[in-house]
């Protein structure tokens, strides 16, 4: 599994990124224990109000406390200003020998990825190849499949995750770290392609994005093609079904193409930690000495807070000819209550696999969990059902020869 990034230019980035989040979360700290601070000692120093000496000492204290903390953020701006300028003029001269872990990066644009529009470790969607994205020229993708097939099958991962996702858990499902769902399955003939894109953006937003890429890279595919399957995992799911919604609604060329879609362990009815979240923010916001945590836990992502109801469309448009799958995990037996309760541990099958999704196709997949999904037998099995019966359709449907 690719986990660092072999690009020179993207490893300075994720340096320079990783000193932008450094000096903002500072800057945070500073901010945060400054509000403490005065949360705490609002009470005694208001006892101190009735008397001039008192209002005097008070005054001293609020005034020495936030020149304190001022300071401490102009320090810390000054020297990581400093420090990014350097490493912009040197360029990848100073690029270290190894970018940040995947993981680490995904898990910062889920979380903050909103936030990060002027950092340099900012993601933009992409397909990605060998460890590098992916230009959606004709020469670049004939290079990069040189034994491109017209069958295309699209993976998108899920919330605070990248396209290496997709081999986790590996070695236990197939024997071997180097291998995912695309490599398994191309004996049945496809080109798999792999998306990375940045999980803390609006899930519309996400599925714009994901309706232009696709047009771009039918467009610009060495061989003409004639099926394309979207599977996402988690969030992924629904950024697909925004990207089909505006497909559909736009007449784009690309979703006439579309046969299936796949989604793995969706919160089509939202996410029970998301609504959580929402509760907790609101429940710290109410006392004076929790509001400024409530705050911080308040600048979750734009992305993880559309986790909380699913629905990214009021009126979402589907694709008339593509079948649509919801696939939901079970953490034990379907009939247990825990099965109910808990679902794959992060979704329940009541949102993973609504049974009021109209014609949609459910699949109840006992025992396995919401990151197993990722790479499991028989999640496996499923796709390759899919793909038999797509790709049989659409051989029935190609006109003859004779």
């Amino acid at each position: 599994m690719t986990t660092t990034s072999p690009d020179p230019a993207e490893r300075l980035a994720h340096l320079r990124g990783a000193l932008d989040l450094t000096r903002a979360g500072i800057d945070l700290a500073a901010a945060l224990t400054q509000e403490l601070h005065a949360a705490i000692a609002a009470a005694p120093c208001a006892a101190l109000d009735p008397s001039p000496a008192g209002r005097v000492v008070r005054g001293v204290h609020d005034g020495t406390r936030d020149l304190v903390y001022g300071w401490i953020r102009r320090i810390n701006r000054l020297l990581f200003g400093a420090a990014d300028r350097t490493l912009a003029l040197a360029g990848p001269v100073l690029a270290p020998p190894a970018g940040l872990p995947s993981a680490l990066v995904g898990l910062l644009h889920g979380v903050l990825g909103d936030r990060l529009t002027r950092n340099p470790l900012r993601t933009v969607m992409q397909l990605r190849h060998g460890g590098r994205r992916l230009k959606l020229g004709r020469r670049t993708l004939a290079r990069a499949f040189p034994g491109a097939s017209d069958r295309l099958v699209v993976f998108v991962h899920g919330l605070a995750a990248d396209e290496t996702c997709w081999r986790l858990g590996s070695a236990r499902a197939w024997g071997r770290p180097d291998l995912d769902y695309g490599d398994l399955l191309a004996d049945r003939g496809v080109t798999p392609l792999y998306l990375r894109y940045n999980t803390g953006l609006r899930i519309a937003a996400n599925g714009r994005a994901l309706a232009a890429l696709l047009r771009n890279l039918v467009a610009a595919f060495p061989v003409r093609p004639r099926t394309l399957v979207l599977v996402g995992h988690s969030m992924g799911g629904l950024v697909v079904r925004s990207a089909c919604h505006h497909g559909c609604l736009r007449g784009e060329a690309w979703a006439e193409l579309v046969t299936d879609v796949v989604c793995l362990g969706a919160p089509h009815r939202g996410a029970v930690l998301e609504k959580f979240g929402v509760a907790a923010v609101a429940g710290l916001a109410g006392f004076g000495v929790t509001a400024p945590i409530a705050r911080v836990i308040d600048l979750r992502s734009a992305g993880i807070k559309d986790l909380r109801h699913g629905e990214i469309h009021r009126d979402e448009a589907r694709l008339p000819r593509a079948r649509y799958h919801d696939l939901a995990g079970t953490l034990g037996h379907p009939d247990h209550p825990l099965a109910w309760a808990l679902g794959d541990g992060l979704v329940r099958v009541a949102s993973a696999a609504p049974p009021d999704r109209a014609n949609t196709r459910r699949t109840i997949l006992p025992r396995v969990g919401h990151i197993a999904m990722l790479a499991h037998p028989d999640v496996l099995a499923c796709l390759a059902a899919i793909l038999d019966e797509a790709f049989a359709a659409s051989d029935a449907s190609a006109p003859s020869c004779a």
